[in-house]
């Protein structure tokens, strides 16, 4: 089979007719110096200095021996005021081939037209890459989503917001690895493929490993292994990176996402609340350089954070007292609840998560739902476990963690127990895992954060979509 893309005819004929004229449409090595965005913030230092920038041609105008190219970058763009006098014949000639889309080198003078405009005055100009297909208009990466998904590097060449919530993201990541490695944790890295799905309630991908001839599950969690990493001998460990679940889409679920889990041995809840504080606030300040952000329509203020039980939380939205009151609105969401946290939790999900707007930490999560964590010994129906919610968006999951291997066993039985009564997304008992436990495990706190989810809130973007470069779509003929 013959591969084959319809490129620009007429693009295609100045592709030739530059190789004809002894031009090199995709050069080699260009060194810059300055971006456009330095060249804007420092004129009063760079003006009339010599720089060499590069970028792509987004705009071009022609006013005879005058012409101006409107050239891009990663953080900005800056206008190339072009003179034939100051360009030399050439460099002029080459002018007449150049499309917007190109990617160009452009060395010459920092200066202010008569407009005011801040250029830089062209002396030299290379073509680095000629572009064989036209630039779409600009409402096309402004509007039309689906398109600006599916062709994302169209997206981010047309629109600086989407390159900037990039951006912002990988800051906020870095931030987040700096303060852990600060508080001298060791990041790890866990298999992807795993022979037992575990360390969350989720549905995973099953997947063919052919040299050992079974099926392997692709990564929902990073937790046993690291709580395998405290039964070694570490007490401060962590991992970043993607887990899978084979689950919806939504403005906030994504099948793959990044995720931060890190374990701290002889530590407990109240530690992991700490250090989640530390992280959400400091990452949010290292993309904003604020504690208060813009969400939708709302303000965010990450510089405090409330503290609520999912009880009082419950019954403070519903106006429900008793337990029996509770289990009964419950049931009329869902029959298959049976207990009084499985209650709980259930009125949560559907009445109260979504209407928390400021960083609120949920505490005391029925035991039902956290087969990981610690019971509290005055009420075993509960757990030490919190979450942290924010405009209705789950950001942290946090456990003291459960290292009494004969309770986790006994917590799998459970489990397998309310699989049998069609609850679909349940821990799968590992014995290795329990084998560890058996060696013993030290007391510990450990904690979990969407990445993706965090990156939402420090940038503004109300899908998940827009803080992922590539994002999972559904084919063209589902929609």
């Amino acid at each position: 089979m013959e591969f084959k893309v319809d490129f620009d005819p007429e693009r295609i004929e100045k592709l030739k007719l530059l190789e004809e004229n002894g031009f090199e449409p995709y050069g080699g090595k260009y060194d810059v110096d300055k971006h456009t965005v330095e060249i804007r913030e420092s004129f009063d230092s760079l003006e009339n200095s010599k720089v060499r920038i590069a970028g792509r041609v987004m705009g071009k105008r022609d006013h005879g021996k005058l012409k101006f190219l409107d050239l891009s970058d990663e953080r900005g763009s800056i206008q190339i005021y072009i003179h034939e006098n100051s360009l030399g014949k050439r460099p002029f000639e080459l002018l007449a081939y150049i499309d917007a889309g190109d990617i160009i080198g452009v060395e010459g003078k920092v200066v202010k037209t008569k407009t005011g405009e801040i250029s830089v005055d062209a002396e030299n100009i290379t073509l680095l890459s000629k572009s064989l297909l036209p630039l779409p208009p600009k409402w096309y990466g402004l509007e039309d989503t689906e398109k600006r998904y599916r062709r994302r590097y169209l997206d981010f060449i047309i629109n600086t917001e989407s390159r900037e919530k990039i951006r912002k993201g990988s800051l906020m990541v870095s931030k987040i690895r700096q303060i852990l490695e600060r508080k001298g944790f060791v990041e790890v890295v866990v298999p992807t493929l795993q022979s037992i799905s575990g360390g969350g309630n989720a549905k995973p991908f099953v997947t063919h490993y052919n040299a050992l001839d079974r099926d392997l599950y692709l990564k929902i969690a990073s937790e046993l292994y690291l709580k395998r990493m405290l039964v070694g001998g570490f007490e401060k460990v962590f991992d970043i990176s993607k887990d899978f679940r084979n689950e919806g889409m939504d403005t906030r679920h994504n099948p793959e996402f990044m995720m931060l889990e890190l374990y701290q041995a002889y530590g407990d809840i109240g530690t992991m609340l700490e250090i989640s504080e530390e992280l959400i606030k400091e990452t949010i300040f290292s993309a904003n350089h604020t504690y208060k952000v813009q969400f939708g329509d709302r303000e965010l203020d990450f510089s405090k954070f409330q503290i609520k039980t999912m009880e009082d939380a419950v019954k403070e939205v519903t106006g429900l007292k008793s337990e029996s009151e509770i289990i009964k609105a419950a049931n009329n969401i869902n029959p298959k609840v049976s207990s009084y946290g499985e209650a709980v939790n259930e009125l949560f999900e559907n009445k109260v998560s979504d209407n928390i707007v400021q960083p609120t930490f949920i505490t005391r999560f029925p035991i039902e739902v956290s087969p990981l964590a610690k019971k509290i010994q005055e009420d075993k129906r509960f757990v030490y476990r919190f979450e942290l919610y924010v405009a209705g968006i789950e950001i942290v999951n946090a456990f003291s963690e459960l290292n009494d291997p004969i309770d986790q066993i006994s917590r799998f039985n459970t489990e397998a127990e309310r699989k049998q009564r069609g609850i679909d997304e349940t821990q799968e008992f590992d014995r290795d895992f329990v084998e560890a436990l058996g060696y013993g495990m030290p007391p510990a706190g450990g904690l979990g954060i969407g990445i993706d989810r965090l990156q939402m809130l420090g940038t503004n973007s109300k899908s998940i979509k827009e803080i992922i470069a590539f994002p999972q779509l559904r084919t063209l003929d589902e929609e």
